[in-house]
């Protein structure tokens, strides 16, 4: 060898020794006993161990025992097969710490061909396999996928774990054909793709595309590439690095949002009530559908920066004011009725609902729904007018037939219908007419028209037929006319009675003065009396008295099985009550008219019944005693005495100013004597002689007589008022 080539020869082991010496891999030569015989220095900083230590000793012995035997076998690989192999595996560091290294293992070949020694070059990966694995623990967790590739997809250089959980593909084969990856996109999605995505890459243009997978039939998943071309020193585009996303979930939430607003805007738009939102500052309109446009004619268009307040009717400011502050202050829903301003067309009349809206936590806002309940606040007024109308006539229908019952003249009849009738109907044209002739369009008591102006309603018979003639300047309501009805025929009951008693009575009194009156016909004429009263207590019973009962239990139905707001309701409750207080009132007046049990239960029962009912009301004191009748009182006593006892009692109350009432009921040896006294204002009778017009006095005298008794009035001024009644016993066997 020249002195040349020997320099040439040192200097290249030298340089391998420097090359050696230095590298930060270490560089190990093991023979074929797998014996250390040759280690570059960087042993120690790798594992902790000395060139010293190292040399001589196993090459597997720094392996962790799981991964020995796979190395062993590459090793076998590389000597056999006389090729290079790559391999990695963990070492254990001389302080204890396990590494993670990637070696490559090439084989010496000997001049015969045999291999004698195996290079390996040992790398320490281990902070890059940390990095790794922290990279992959990142992809899992974001369901993302790294990756890298040349230029046209034909080979990845790197690609994460994670690929396979969310494309469906073993990475080891999408990296053996990376072709398989675009089986599992949707073929629209991948027609893009290839096409509009591939030429920006082309251009070197990044890319950020969403795609749909289908390797989940049935379940609709998508995807979202991020790519980013490498170009190289001269523009050209050398690979391409991507980011591979899984955003099924936030699709998912996207398409549910997207479904809630079209759901909303749907409900918004189409609702039969008008829906607003306002902003909290300045209770500015923010949005309103159609239906809000046609409540309050509020044009959409002209709502921006409009106060919502302003389409409120003045008087009613203060009361949205505190049902939105108590919204706000709550946050809870509240309604409120309340009036619109424009009243070009009528009053307007809207019930609003005020619903929090809150964002984040906060409140952000209001929605409101608005309701047009013009027509239902109308119907419910007239429902109320109507049931206050009702119960005022009503009341007017217990008066008059109440009054009718003391009514004893056709005269005080005529009067007391042509009053009542004009107070009622607010009517002043209202008069009773004798005609032989029938006026022109005459009516039934149901009302008929003449001119349609008047009717003409037949109320009775005198020598010719009588007419109840009003003259309307309105057509008279539903109820008011079966008001004129019922009224109309309490009068006809009466009338033509009357006028035949009246005028019997008229007869008889030319009788009793010329003393030709028998007292039968008196006792007739006081039957006939009863019986009328009978008749009218019967049909106030059965008519007026169980239509009030029905309208009673149909308002008390309508009040429990609907709501209504507390005003209405608080009404509705009084009128209950009024028709309570009308019932009852029909029934006593019914009870007054014909006693009921009067004859089962005796006189004495009777009174005494009839002075514990009294002297609840009476504002003088009752006292009553009653001796133990021996003999019996007939039918036309019991009933004369009860009616006796009825006057003698309503004149205390009108007219007496009584303190206290006396009365007695004895029982003595031919007669039974009743006696009445008060200490009263008392009367001066000179005044009442010959008196036969009212039922009074003079009522009580007749009486008396009919039933063939004798009577002894005696008062004076301020000595009060005291009657004398003897009845003779077996009256009824005379």
């Amino acid at each position: 060898m020249s002195d040349n080539q020997s320099f040439i020869a040192g200097g290249r082991e030298e340089m391998y020794r420097i090359v050696a010496e230095h590298t930060s891999d270490t560089i190990v030569v093991v023979d074929s006993e797998a014996i250390v015989r040759y280690v570059s220095p960087s042993i120690l900083t790798q594992s902790g161990y000395s060139v010293e230590e190292y040399e001589g000793m196993d090459a597997f012995a720094l392996i962790v025992p799981e991964d020995q035997e796979r190395v062993r076998q590459s090793l076998v690989q590389t000597v056999q097969a006389r090729t290079p192999v790559d391999i990695g595996y963990q070492v254990q560091h001389k302080d204890g710490r396990i590494l993670e290294v990637e070696t490559k293992v090439m084989p010496v070949l000997h001049g015969d061909g045999n291999v004698n020694y195996v290079v390996a070059v040992v790398r320490d990966v281990t902070a890059r396999k940390r990095a790794e694995r922290l990279l992959e623990n990142i992809l899992d967790n974001v369901n993302a996928a790294v990756w890298s590739t040349d230029k046209d997809f034909t080979q990845y250089t790197f690609i994460s774990e994670s690929v396979e959980k969310i494309s469906g593909l073993p990475r080891q084969e999408i990296i053996r054909s990376p072709i398989r990856l675009h089986d599992h996109i949707h073929p629209d999605d991948n027609a893009l793709l290839m096409g509009e995505v591939r030429e920006k890459l082309d251009r070197g243009l990044p890319v950020r595309q969403e795609f749909r997978w289908i390797h989940h039939p049935g379940e609709p998943r998508w995807g979202q590439l991020i790519i980013h071309p490498h170009l190289d020193n001269e523009g050209a585009v050398e690979r391409l690095d991507g980011i591979m996303l899984d955003i099924t979930d936030k699709k998912r939430a996207e398409l549910a949002l997207e479904e809630s607003e079209q759901r909303y805007k749907s409900l918004f738009e189409h609702n039969l009530d008008g829906v607003f939102t306002i902003v909290l500052e300045g209770l500015y309109f923010a949005h309103a559908n159609k239906a809000f446009e046609q409540i309050t004619g509020i044009q959409r268009e002209t709502m921006t920066n409009q106060c919502f307040m302003g389409m409120i009717f003045d008087e009613d400011h203060s009361l949205v004011y505190e049902t939105l502050f108590e919204v706000m202050e709550d946050g809870t829903p509240r309604d409120v009725e309340c009036r619109l301003a424009d009243m070009t067309g009528g009053e307007r009349i809207v019930s609003i609902t005020f619903v929090p809206i809150f964002l984040s936590g906060q409140l952000n806002g209001i929605h409101g729904i608005i309701k047009d309940i013009t027509r239902r606040k109308q119907e419910e007024r007239e429902l109320i007018r109507s049931e206050e109308r009702s119960s005022f006539l009503q009341s007017s229908l217990n008066r008059l037939s109440k009054d009718l019952a003391g009514v004893m003249k056709v005269s005080e009849l005529e009067d007391r219908l042509i009053d009542e009738v004009q107070a009622v109907l607010c009517i002043s044209e209202v008069a009773i007419v004798e005609a032989k002739d029938e006026p022109s369009c005459v009516s039934e008591p149901s009302g008929g028209e003449r001119d349609a102006n008047t009717i003409w309603i037949r109320i009775g018979e005198k020598p010719q037929p009588v007419w109840l003639s009003i003259g309307l300047n309105r057509p008279l309501p539903e109820a008011e006319k079966r008001w004129l009805d019922t009224a109309v025929r309490y009068v006809t009951i009466l009338y033509d009675n009357l006028y035949r008693t009246e005028d019997l009575m008229k007869r008889m009194e030319e009788m009793m003065t010329r003393g030709e009156t028998p007292r039968w016909m008196l006792r007739l004429l006081f039957k006939l009396s009863e019986k009328e009263r009978a008749s009218l207590s019967s049909d106030l019973h059965d008519s007026v008295l169980q239509d009030l009962i029905i309208w009673y239990r149909k308002l008390e139905s309508l009040r429990s099985s609907k709501s209504f707001d507390t005003g209405t309701g608080s009404e509705l409750a009084e009128i209950e009550e009024g028709l309570l207080d009308a019932i009852h009132q029909i029934r006593i007046t019914c009870n007054e008219l014909r006693p009921p049990f009067l004859l089962k239960m005796g006189l004495v029962e009777s009174l005494k019944s009839l002075f514990a009912y009294l002297r609840m009301f009476a504002n003088y004191e009752i006292e009553f005693h009653a001796d133990e009748m021996a003999g019996s009182l007939d039918e036309d006593q019991i009933l004369g005495v009860y009616r006796i006892v009825q006057e003698l009692l309503n004149n205390a109350t009108k007219h007496s100013r009584a303190s206290k009432v006396i009365m007695s009921l004895t029982d003595e040896d031919s007669c039974f004597t009743f006696r009445y006294s008060d200490d009263g204002v008392g009367v001066r009778l000179s005044r009442l002689e010959g008196s036969f017009q009212h039922m009074g006095i003079a009522g009580i005298e007749k009486r008396v007589q009919s039933l063939e008794g004798k009577v002894d009035f005696r008062s004076a001024p301020r000595k009060g008022f005291h009657v004398t009644i003897q009845f003779p016993k077996h009256m009824n066997e005379r």
